[in-house]
């Protein structure tokens, strides 16, 4: 069967429904349809009919109205909201191309065309090649007000009582009259009065109507009274309650105004409104790309730095996961004390590395959270493929951290990694912003953040409409994380955000690549003050880092790091396992400077105290020559419950397991060391905490749902190949339909002996195992065994069904 490519030269009938409108397009247009809503092709429609009805559906109608820029959706909003002359035979109102126009302003006539073909390319409106027509559920998608109209005047006082209206009949100078004349008379006179009343508003009154014209046309009103509506023209009135009561607004309820259609046209200069058919223009500025990647590099740095300090930090004293899921307020802030950052930084990074895989909960009696084995394997990376992972899982996450500290539905706080911070809709949000700054040259940033959201809000109206505060905090986001610098989208996020869209295999390996050009050159040595600080002129190496962070404190970052030794801080690196000898060996091989004189007395000093006293386990033991040590241990009020009794003048047992023993010896300010059944001594610490590796986000997450031309292709071929065999079937002279649902009838096996012996194409109405029912033509071969087995004309293939499947048999012409 030859798949059907173009339209037919003659001049095609008019549509008269959906089904027949997608009838009339080429096989091209179908394909471009299917690519745009990818939910119409999956699974694939059985036949047009089923297209046309999946396309109305809501979800789907909501779905495409959602890539709709602000002028299209517009048009739409125009082509619902309006009634023309053009009348279907069910009384649907539709209207012309023509028509549309003349609601915009005179130069937007090509982009209104244009708006019809893309409304047409995305099957949200159809046409019978004079009228248009929304598809399916649009109209209740879009709402009660399309084009932030109200609705007629006639209808909104149609529901308001003569009792009501009476005042307002009187001022209006009009007879008495009584439901249902009283709502026409009413709203016949203002409309014919309109430009009269209109003219006679204050300042503030033309505000209020001006806003409510503007859409949408619902305005908040205090309680309406009958007293109130009856009010004397000489009374003072607010201009809303003025507006109702000479007609211009109307009460819908106690407390709500709605603003008539007819007056709303009469304040717009055009009747769509003031909607731009093009973006606005965004305002800029050149810092250039290694001023932007430099910027962003920073960021990065800090992000890695603080993300080890987290996870390390949360390995030392976890974080207790609460009964309803996630991390109290008393952890959060607790770690973002140790980090130096705000608590929404803090639950930030704590989100970012749950959803790289590096965190997750210990799922026990008493669940914490805890660093995952792949922490480990994460630490012995590069910053570059650091940073990758952590951006790769930011933009896959399906949960926003702006969320976290807000309150829910429930006016409960939400807290960190809790199941109220999830949105599906987070991972699109952040690709629209970042595509946003992409659009821009290379070396171009936005002057401000309000430009790229105005610039979405036009690009996506409904999804920005409800979306502004999460979108500028998306941004904050970025560049608190490094995807941004000076507000422009960096090189290397660039390549990441290429491995988003297209699913580039290689998306995180370029993005590592550029990055490592872009961050500064890793440095191995750093400058010893005689104030006891190290300045590191730049990014160290990972092993510099983690052995300067074991035997120094971090004081400041930034372009250089300076970190400050201390008695506690060698005392951590003597804990550690390193010796003195370590120590005095690191510091004068990793030093551009020499090694202050201080510095070797305090790394003396500290190493001779470190391990007088020792501990090792008989249930515990403390040995120690100095007696007078002992003494102190024994009289520090810190100690008493560790059950510490003397056994000899150099020996002190207690109850204590021996890691808990080292901790409140150090916590009291003595420098213990443990030791071995020989005497030798050993670092005694308890093993890293960390919990399984957990699956986590990648790239492929944050991809729409693609699907590739051959298979589009092959739905659409499946389409036009059902659509000739309904034609078909119809034609045929010989049909036999099944009586009983699931029972072969005797004409039928008769039908199907006579097909299989002449050797005639048949086609069969089957009902597959979900109860989907659908075409098939078969060339029977053979019948038994309860099936009909043949091959299909269109690929030669063998296929079996069953009979109790079969609803209908036709011959079809040779």
């Amino acid at each position: 069967m030859t798949a059907r490519s173009e339209t037919t030269d003659a001049t095609p009938e008019p549509a008269h429904s959906l089904t027949e409108w997608l009838r009339g397009r080429t096989d091209a247009e179908l394909t471009s349809l299917l690519r745009k809503r990818p939910d119409l092709a999956l699974p694939a429609p059985v036949d047009l009919a089923t297209l046309a009805n999946r396309a109305s559906v809501r979800t789907s109608i909501s779905r495409a109205l959602d890539g709709l820029d602000a002028f299209t959706l517009r048009v739409l909003e125009v082509i619902v909201s309006q009634t023309s002359s053009g009348i279907t035979t069910s009384g649907t109102p539709v209207a012309s191309v023509e028509t549309v126009q003349r609601w915009f302003e005179p130069e937007a006539a090509a982009a209104v065309a244009s708006a019809v073909s893309v409304l047409n390319d995305w099957l949200l409106v159809w046409s019978d090649g004079a009228y248009l027509y929304p598809a399916g559920t649009v109209r209740e998608v879009l709402g009660p007000y399309p084009a932030g109209l109200g609705r007629p005047i006639a209808s909104l006082y149609a529901a308001i009582n003569d009792v009501v209206l009476a005042p307002l009949l009187r001022r209006l100078s009009l007879p008495p009259a009584t439901q249902p004349r009283s709502g026409t008379t009413a709203a016949t006179a203002i409309v014919n009065r309109i430009g009269a009343l209109l003219a006679d508003c204050d300042e503030a009154e033309r505000t209020v109507l001006e806003r409510l014209a503007a859409g949408p046309p619902i305005g908040a009103l205090r309680t309406i009274s009958r007293a109130a509506l009856a009010r004397e023209p000489n009374e003072a009135a607010g201009p809303a309650r003025g507006l109702v009561e000479r007609g211009l607004l109307v009460p819908i309820d106690l407390s709500t105004v709605e603003l008539p259609r007819e007056v709303a046209l009469a304040l717009r200069e055009y009747p769509a409104g003031d909607v731009p058919s093009r973006p606005p223009a965004m305002a800029t500025a050149v810092p250039g790309t290694a001023v932007i990647d430099g910027g962003g590099a920073t960021a990065v740095m800090e992000t890695v730095r603080l993300t080890e300090l987290l996870l390390n930090t949360l390995a030392d004293e976890p974080a207790t996961q609460l009964r309803s899921g996630g991390i109290g307020v008393r952890d959060l802030r607790r770690v973002a004390r140790i980090l130096d950052v705000s608590e929404s930084t803090a639950a930030l990074l704590m989100e970012v590395a749950f959803e790289a895989g590096l965190l997750a909960s210990s799922h026990t009696t008493d669940s914490s959270y805890l660093p995952t084995t792949e922490f480990d394997s994460w630490l012995r990376r590069d910053t570059s493929s650091r940073w990758v992972s952590l951006a790769s899982a930011w933009l896959g996450m399906t949960r926003l951290p702006s969320l976290i500290g807000e309150r829910d539905e429930r006016d409960k706080t939400i807290a960190p990694l809790s199941a109220d911070a999830e949105r599906h809709s987070a991972p699109s949000l952040r690709l629209s912003l970042l595509r946003l700054l992409a659009d821009l040259s290379p070396d171009t940033a936005p002057a401000a953040p309000e430009e790229v959201l105005t610039r979405l809000a036009w690009l996506a109206p409904r999804r920005a409409s409800a979306s502004r505060p999460l979108a500028a905090d998306t941004l904050d986001e970025a560049a608190t994380l490094g995807l941004t610098g000076y507000g422009a989208i960096t090189g290397y996020t660039r390549a990441l955000l290429d491995g988003a869209e297209t699913g580039a295999e290689r998306a995180e390996i370029n993005a590592a690549d550029v990055l490592a050009a872009a961050l500064p050159v890793a440095v191995e040595e750093f400058l010893l003050q005689p104030d006891l600080t190290a300045v590191v002129p730049g990014p160290p190496t990972p092993e510099l880092q983690r052995e300067l962070t074991l035997a120094a404190d971090l004081e400041s970052t930034g372009g250089a790091s300076v970190y400050r030794v201390s008695p506690a801080s060698l005392r951590r690196a003597l804990d550690g396992g390193r010796t003195g000898t370590d120590l005095l060996q690191f510091f004068t091989s990793r030093s551009r400077t020499p090694v202050p004189q201080a510095l070797q007395y305090l790394i003396n000093d500290v190493a001779t105290q470190h391990g007088r006293l020792r501990v090792g386990t008989a249930t515990t033991y403390l040995r120690c020559d100095d007696e007078a040590l002992l003494d102190r241990v024994l009289a520090d009020m810190s100690l008493e419950s560790a059950g510490l009794q003397r056994i000899a003048p150099t020996v002190v047992i207690g109850t204590s397991p021996i890691s808990a023993l080292l901790e409140r010896l150090r916590r009291a300010g003595f420098s213990p060391a443990a030791e071995s059944s020989d005497g030798a001594i050993v670092t005694y610490a308890s093993d890293v905490a960390r919990v399984p590796a957990r699956p986590h986000s990648r790239l492929a997450r944050v991809r729409a749902t693609t699907i590739s031309d051959g298979q589009l292709a092959e739905v659409v071929n499946r389409l036009r190949a059902s659509e000739r065999l309904a034609v078909a079937v119809a034609h045929s002279s010989t049909r036999v339909s099944q009586q009983v649902p699931g029972v072969t009838s005797a004409s039928i096996l008769e039908l199907l002996r006579t097909a299989v012996r002449q050797e005639r194409l048949i086609a069969l109405g089957y009902v597959d195992d979900t109860g989907t029912p659908s075409q098939r033509t078969l060339l029977p071969i053979s019948l038994g065994g309860g099936m009909i087995r043949g091959h299909d004309p269109d690929d030669s293939r063998l296929r079996s069904y069953p009979l109790q499947r079969i609803t209908t048999v036709s011959l079809l012409e040779d």
